[in-house]
Order: structure tokens, then C-alpha cells, then sequence
């Protein structure tokens, strides 16, 4: 007598007996003899990276490199960024962004 799947009126013939072909390919597994890993379509994380960009202050970055500055490259930064000020007006903690926002972005590199 045969094992019947009562739910489904089927035989239980077992997974073990489906061929590959019928398997997803992550279930799939490479033959013996193959040394090298089958391919994956999902990204690889660097978990060292990640906790080194999530860890990063940029505002403390940026404060290093305009310690760097020398005293003309200063002067230069200051005459940049107050061409590009809104129509002249005077520089307040509310347009200052917009300000280094459209100095940022008007450099040639």
C-alpha cells in the first residue's frame, strides 16, 4: 500500500524524488566536482563599510577641511559664496543654506 497525501489526494512520493529542474535555482545545488559558488543576484554589504559610513560626522569632515584652508584658499571660499548670495541680499541663518547649496553646485571641478 502506498502513502496517500489525504489533503490533496496525491501520493507522498517525498521532495527528495523531484528532479532539479523543478527546483527553484536557490535550492539547486552546484555538483560536487564545481569549486566555485553559483551565482547571486543580491547584493553583497560590507558590514565593516557600513558601520564606517554610518558612523561618519560629516559636519565635523567638513570642519576639518576648512581648517586645512590656507589663508587665500579661505578668502577664495568667502568671495565664492558671497556671489552666489540671493540678489545681493545680506547672508542670514535662514538663506545660508540655499547659499551653499548653489555654491556647491556652481563649482567646476
Amino acid at each position: 500500500m502506498s502513502n496517500v497525501d489525504w489533503q490533496n489526494g496525491a501520493s507522498d512520493r517525498g521532495r527528495a524524488l523531484l528532479p532539479d529542474s523543478y527546483k527553484p535555482k536557490a535550492l539547486r545545488l552546484a555538483p560536487a566536482d564545481d569549486a566555485a559558488p553559483p551565482e547571486v543576484d543580491r547584493p553583497i554589504v560590507d558590514l565593516r563599510k557600513l558601520e564606517e559610513e554610518l558612523g561618519r560626522r560629516r559636519l565635523d569632515e567638513i570642519a576639518d577641511v576648512v581648517r586645512a584652508l590656507t589663508y587665500g584658499e579661505m578668502m577664495e571660499l568667502a568671495a565664492s559664496m558671497w556671489s552666489v548670495r540671493p540678489d545681493g541680499a545680506n547672508l542670514t541663518e535662514h538663506n545660508l543654506p540655499a547659499v551653499l547649496y548653489r555654491w556647491s553646485t556652481s563649482r567646476q571641478s
